[in-house]
């Protein structure tokens, strides 16, 4: 609706002009009524109203006065209207000198003012659109002229013009970024658009959207007040605007103040320095360059240690320990700050080291892949609490693929390891090395081993070893130290112990035993 003034010193009049014409017909609504000139132009001066409809002859300034101050003192979209009798042929002419749209006669008909109304409804539409087009070009003027200056590229004359005549009055600028789930884009923009065209919206401040993607947008502001407070100010009113009109949540990224607009790299900098803390903070409310400034991140030199434990874990099926492993070292890193890249370089080696065990065991990697995602979609996504989840998600979920394939392939792969076993006993073994001949964690081998054959490979060894050691003695005379060495021992103590261990009996005492059963 456009705004309109009435101006008439007759009461009467005024009433008549509110009942007889319907101003809402015709896309107008009477906002002010006005009983002199000099009233009128106060309350032009304060509303600027889209149509002033005012009588002619008025006490202390009449309506060709107002109109004639009126357009001395700028107001030259505002369209009058004027009305007059007959007799004041003279007075309408000049109104019509003065540049007045239209002039109704007394008395004033209903049909002859809807036809005004509808002329003028036509013009005004018209001349909205062409300062929307203007508007429209100029603002995407400069705000190409901005993100030029962001970039550090050299600008035109044009562009170089446009920063001057919007940098005007300016005090200070300061580049924002607002990073949030893409559903959310398109009426955060919006309002945000609303807000910074608007400035009585933002006590004197003004900005620019100067780049979108699909998950943030940035905005180059410009501040009117130095005072240091100015740029929290202005981002806590960001924030609340935007707060208003999601529903999701966001994030609001705030560059250091510059003074001048070449300087806006520097803040767009800054901006994106602070940024990289919101992997660790998704604050609800602003996060601000001059808050982190004097922060680092960390540096953890025992990161893959940690690694290497939460894959042990995953490859015995401990699930346990998976959770609170994984807890610890998330906890970590939260608490020291580490390296958002070195945290992202932890969780890929995570990732492609269970994702190898699976493929050497026949599962589909790929697969596994694709069944937990990424952790990386979207700048705003990638959080360390979101990536915690994600590769919680991702451990679990190999653990049981990793327990199943293990399952279907457990009994050929034990039953080689013990007729590896058999074979070898005589030499000296660790589980670590029969572990990576058969591709296979060493905790895990164990476990698996043990549950097959109802005791532990160490002492499976040493079972294989006294058999022999026992058909040795009833074969031949050998003395213990050679049997220890061709058993594989490497200390005789250790072979006498395990010696008594199993038959009850020092190896004295069983030779001894021997001779007295051959004699």
């Amino acid at each position: 609706m456009y705004r309109v003034l009435l101006v008439d010193d007759e009461p009467f009049a005024i009433e008549g002009l509110q009942l007889l014409i319907d101003w809402e017909k015709n896309g107008f609504a009477v906002e002010s009524v006005c009983g002199d000139g000099e009233e009128a132009a106060r309350v032009i001066r304060q509303s600027k109203p889209d149509l002033v409809v005012t009588d002619i002859r008025m006490p202390s300034m009449d309506g060709l006065e107002l109109i004639e101050q009126m357009r001395l003192e700028g107001h030259m979209q505002t369209k009058f209207v004027v009305m007059s009798g007959y007799s004041d042929f003279e007075y309408a002419r000049r109104a019509l000198q003065l540049g007045v749209s239209h002039y109704l006669t007394k008395p004033i008909m209903s049909d002859e003012a809807d036809e005004v109304l509808e002329s003028l409804n036509k013009v005004l539409e018209e001349e909205t659109r062409k300062r929307q087009a203007v508007r429209h070009t100029e603002r995407y003027a400069q705000r190409r002229a901005l993100l030029a200056l962001i970039r550090g590229e050299e600008l035109s004359e044009t562009e170089q013009g446009s920063i001057e005549r919007i940098s005007e009055g300016v005090k200070g600028w300061v580049y924002m970024r607002v990073e949030l789930d893409e559903s959310e884009l398109a009426n955060a923009i919006e309002a945000a658009q609303e807000m910074l065209e608007t400035e009585s919206g933002m006590s004197g401040s003004v900005g620019y959207i100067v780049e979108q993607e699909l998950a943030s947008f940035g905005l180059a502001c410009m501040l009117r007040d130095d005072s240091k407070s100015a740029v929290r100010e202005l981002a806590e009113l960001v924030y609340g605007r935007l707060r208003k009109a999601m529903s999701g949540s966001f994030s609001l990224v705030v560059g250091s103040a510059v003074n001048e607009p070449d300087d806006l790299s520097s803040s767009y900098r800054h901006m994106l320095q602070a940024s990289a803390y919101l992997f660790f903070d998704r604050r609800q409310k602003p996060l601000y360059y001059e808050d982190i400034k004097e922060q680092d991140f960390g540096y953890d030199s025992h990161l893959w240690e940690a690694a290497e434990g939460i894959i042990e874990a995953v490859e015995t099926n401990d699930e346990q320990q998976i959770i609170e492993r994984l807890q610890r070292i998330f906890d970590h890193f939260a608490r020291q700050m580490t390296m958002p890249s070195l945290i992202s370089a932890f969780s890929t080696h995570i990732m492609v080291q269970c994702s190898g065990i699976c493929k050497e065991l026949g599962g589909d990697a790929e697969q596994l892949l694709e069944r937990t995602g990424s952790p990386l979609i979207g700048a705003h996504e990638h959080s360390l609490l979101k990536l915690q989840a994600f590769l919680l998600s991702f451990c679990l979920l190999c653990r049981e693929e990793l327990s199943a394939l293990r399952n279907r392939q457990q009994g050929g792969t034990i039953a080689k390891v013990e007729e590896y076993l058999r074979q070898h006993y005589r030499e000296s073994i660790t589980v670590k090395e029969i572990a990576e001949i058969y591709y296979m964690n060493p905790v895990y081998l164990g476990q698996a081993f043990t549950r097959k054959y109802g005791v532990s490979i160490h002492e499976y060894i040493h079972r294989l070893r006294m058999d022999e050691a026992k058909e040795q003695l009833h074969k031949q005379e050998i003395s213990g130290a050679a049997l220890a060495e061709g058993l594989g021992y490497c200390s005789y103590q250790h072979f006498l112990k395990q010696f008594e261990k199993r038959y009850g009996m020092k190896l004295a005492e069983y030779k001894k035993t021997i001779m007295d059963l051959k004699s």
